[in-house]
């Protein structure tokens, strides 16, 4: 799944989780990369390992660092920045477009369009899904609205900056 930390400049970062390999019921495998222009630029992995019904996080497997419980945050704080976290897709308008034009991001492909036009829609709903990088993503409306029209059909091939729907906001 993707994942966008978005800044009050724009400034993103985006990270994929490429890989999770369960080693047991209490031992999960996570790697994810850093992405910068479509180009992978890191790559890292971290053991998550549950115990006693508390959560401890590693990088080799050897040295342990308890986690704080937490629900899935909606804005990530890294020494003087804050980030808004978008899971599994960003909201055209941060890149450009409106808030209600959804554009590809990267090149991928129509699997399932979930909406019709004239279709109301709530904010954060799935509306359409994109295969890319092998990995099915979740493109969701950044706004509650109608559906004004949707411009690709299940199957096409996209590249990236295509408009793929538009939602007139409430």
């Amino acid at each position: 799944m993707r994942t966008y930390l978005i800044d009050n400049d724009n400034n993103e970062i985006i990270i994929d989780l490429t890989r999770t390999r369960v080693h047991s019921h209490e031992l999960v495998e996570f790697e994810y990369s850093a992405v910068q222009e479509n180009e992978v630029v890191q790559r890292e992995q971290i053991f998550v390992r549950k115990l006693a019904g508390r959560y401890f996080a590693s990088n080799d497997n050897k040295r342990w660092t308890r986690l704080a419980k937490q629900n899935l945050p909606t804005h990530i704080l890294n020494v003087d920045q804050i980030y808004k976290v978008f899971r599994g897709y960003k909201p055209s308008g941060l890149s450009g477009g409106d808030d209600g034009e959804l554009k590809t991001q990267m090149p991928g492909k129509v699997v399932k369009i979930l909406v019709k036009n004239e279709q109301e829609v709530k904010a954060g709903e799935t509306v359409i899904i994109l295969e890319a990088m092998k990995m099915e993503n979740e493109i969701k409306s950044a706004v509650d609205g109608i559906v004004k029209e949707i411009h690709v059909k299940e199957g096409d091939a996209l590249d990236q900056g295509v408009l793929m729907l538009e939602i007139v906001a409430k």
